[in-house]
Formats: C-alpha cells, sequence, structure tokens
C-alpha cells in the first residue's frame, strides 16, 4: 500500500510541474535578440535554469526568446581570413554583456567581438616581473587568450623588451595558463 501512495504522490507532482510549465510558456512573453559581431560569425550560449537555456547565432534574422533578463554563459567568434578559420572564446567577465534585457515584443541588439582591445599587465614580485595579456572586444568582454586557427590552438605570442635606443633588455614567450 505504501509503495503504490508514493507513486500516486510522484505522478500528481510531475502532473502539476508539467501544469505549471505549459502555463507559464503559454503566458510568458517573448523577445528577439539579434548580434552584431563586426563581421564575425558568434555563437552565444545564455543560461537560464532547466527550461530556458538559449543559442544565439548571429545573423540576418534575430533570435525569440522569453522577455526577461538573461545572463551569458558561453561566447564564441569565429572568421575566415585567407583560407584559415581563426576562433576566439569567451567564458566572462561579460562587461556591458553581464544582463542582457529582453522586452516583450522588442528586439535587443548586441554588438559584440571586433576591433578587439589588447591590454597588458604587469605584476612584480620580489625580483620577479611577470606581464599578461588580456584581450576585450566592443561591450567590454573578456576573451581567452588562447586564439585557434584552423581547429590548432597558436602557440603563446613572443615578447621582446626593448628600451628607448632599440636595444633588446629582455626576450621570451607568454604561457597560457
Amino acid at each position: 500500500m505504501k509503495k503504490r501512495d508514493i507513486w500516486i504522490s510522484v505522478a500528481i507532482i510531475a502532473a502539476a510541474v508539467l501544469l505549471l510549465y505549459s502555463y507559464s510558456q503559454g503566458k510568458s512573453q517573448k523577445g528577439q535578440i539579434k548580434i552584431d559581431a563586426g563581421g564575425a560569425a558568434a555563437k552565444l550560449q545564455l543560461a537560464g535554469g532547466l527550461f530556458n537555456k538559449a543559442t544565439i547565432n548571429s545573423g540576418a534574422e534575430p533570435t525569440t526568446v522569453s522577455a526577461r533578463a538573461h545572463r551569458p554563459e558561453q561566447l564564441s567568434l569565429s572568421m575566415k581570413q585567407g583560407g584559415d578559420t581563426w576562433r576566439i572564446d569567451s567564458s566572462g567577465p561579460w562587461g556591458k554583456l553581464s544582463t542582457i534585457k529582453v522586452k516583450d515584443n522588442e528586439t535587443t541588439r548586441l554588438e559584440i567581438g571586433l576591433p578587439f582591445l589588447i591590454k597588458p599587465s604587469i605584476s612584480k614580485s620580489s625580483s620577479l616581473v611577470s606581464i599578461g595579456l588580456s584581450i576585450f572586444g566592443r561591450a567590454g568582454v573578456h576573451y581567452s587568450a588562447a586564439i585557434t586557427k584552423n581547429g590548432k590552438r597558436l602557440a603563446p605570442p613572443k615578447l621582446k623588451i626593448v628600451d628607448e635606443t632599440g636595444n633588446v633588455l629582455a626576450s621570451g614567450k607568454f604561457e597560457y595558463g
């Protein structure tokens, strides 16, 4: 008798959840997101719980999503140039895209990607000096420095420090991680 009661309870709860979900989807307001990626192809994944995940691709047509505030989860930009395909990814920080507000029956336009801004960062610990770089796109999105070309990650960039007369004071290469 107890097993039957448990199964009946589970069925009632499942039916209630399904009914609530279908009701919320039928009454939900919709808006659209359109991506301008500056000439690149973009794929933006939005975070959202169990039923609200969405993937937005750049292109001619905007993508319909629920009208609410969305949070980005993953962004990938790719571009063909001279027969090669270049790709750069981001998983945040998101800058101005940290909250994407979509209103009912309106199209939200996102400007992401190119042009990129490369910012150096320098830190010193006793006699060790570390030089890093950060890549930012439009809207302040921070991208990974691990860029791929034709599906293969590029070697880390090299670095030379020169004085005002052009003499090389130090040289090395960046490291991922």
